[in-house]
């Protein structure tokens, strides 16, 4: 199996203006592309661009001004604003490297979303070079390999971990390469940004809509290696089994790998226990998938909710009662593209963490 994936995509301006300013500054020069123009061709007054694109005339001044130390645009005294030589100049490109699971290869629903993540962090740092690396079973020397090879050759400007092992984030906080890691992070580890749903209100959500439906037999469906979101979704979901004055063995917690078949069983072993579990939380889609399979074939598809944690996309229709982020994917990839900006450039960080807020999506049928 291919394991690397490269999607040409190219460079922030390294200067110490505002994030604001740099993407207005792409804007323009997308816009100037768009209308075909080249190299001598006169160009709008800061006036007419601040209004047809709905910037402050102080932006659009700003904007136009990174433009010029690009020389993309040219401004003759007297004369007016011009495009500039730069415009026909290759651009170079920003290497961002995402590091995921294996399995995230045959997820198209989550590829689509990358792809959109993508976007959003092109709208702040301009074109990157982005390289997908699916990692298999958390290899560590597989990604020191790939770190190894891309740093010598200049290649790795930053890197974004998904899902990644304890050892993966230990690896990248010392390694000195700008990294952002999609999930939550050690209090030992002081060199990483990091982006994470709150996952103490997934589980109060999930588990809330469970017991409003008077499942008081619930259980966890997690992976078999848990990670600091772990922890979080369960004492979430403790909460709200505290409120509820549930005892304690009203929750059974199971973990398994990502085999269909392990699932499988899993969830037969738990439909055949003497008070069987109604309600389900599972950490994604697919093993929601394998426990309603196992509900069918037990005959317990009627009495049965299933949940989980990761909605793959807002614009998709979401078959289980899932968590959903408040904010778009694009949105989601333009904060990963601050975030990486301030890395790469040395700027201030405002944070090296973000609580994404979420909300409780449930399917129309329900």
């Amino acid at each position: 199996m291919k394991h690397s994936l490269d999607i040409k995509a190219t460079s922030p301006e390294k200067g110490p203006e505002s994030m604001k300013v740099i993407e207005e500054a792409n804007k323009i020069e997308r816009h100037i592309r768009a209308r075909g123009l080249k190299p001598g061709d006169r160009y709008m007054t800061t006036a007419e661009v601040g209004e047809m694109m709905s910037m402050s005339l102080v932006t659009a001044q700003r904007a136009m001004g990174l433009l010029a130390k690009r020389n993309i645009l040219e401004r003759r005294r007297r004369a007016g604003t011009f495009i500039g030589k730069g415009l026909e100049a290759e651009q170079e490109s920003l290497n961002i490297h995402f590091f995921l699971p294996e399995e995230s290869h045959t997820d198209d629903k989550r590829q689509a979303n990358y792809w959109e993540q993508i976007g959003g962090i092109r709208s702040v740092l301009g074109q990157i070079s982005a390289h997908f690396h699916f990692v298999p079973n958390q290899n560590i020397n597989y990604v020191q390999g790939i770190v190894q090879k891309t740093s010598d050759a200049n290649l790795m400007n930053g890197a974004i971990l998904i899902l990644p092992s304890r050892e993966m984030r230990a690896y990248f906080d010392q390694s000195g390469i700008p990294t952002i890691v999609e999930g939550g992070i050690e209090a030992d580890l002081n060199n990483l940004c990091w982006m994470q749903w709150d996952q103490i209100q997934v589980g109060r959500l999930l588990a809330g809509w469970l017991l409003e439906r008077n499942h008081r037999h619930i259980a966890t469906i997690m992976r078999d290696t848990w990670s600091i979101g772990e922890h979080l979704l369960h004492d979430g979901i403790n909460e709200a089994f505290s409120e509820a004055y549930l005892p304690s063995n009203s929750m059974r917690m199971r973990s398994a790998p990502s085999a269909k078949s392990a699932l499988m069983e899993m969830a037969r072993d738990l439909f055949r226990k003497k008070n069987p579990p109604t309600g389900f939380i599972c950490r994604n889609e697919f093993q929601a998938d394998c426990v309603a399979e196992a509900a069918r074939e037990a005959g317990f598809e009627e009495q049965t909710d299933i949940t989980h944690c990761n909605a793959p996309s807002a614009s998709e229709k979401n078959r289980y009662t899932c968590a959903m982020p408040e904010i778009s994917t694009f949105e989601f990839g333009k904060i990963a593209g601050e975030m990486l900006h301030s890395l790469i450039t040395g700027s201030p960080l405002a944070s090296r963490g973000r609580l994404i807020p979420v909300r409780l999506q449930t399917p129309s049928t329900l």
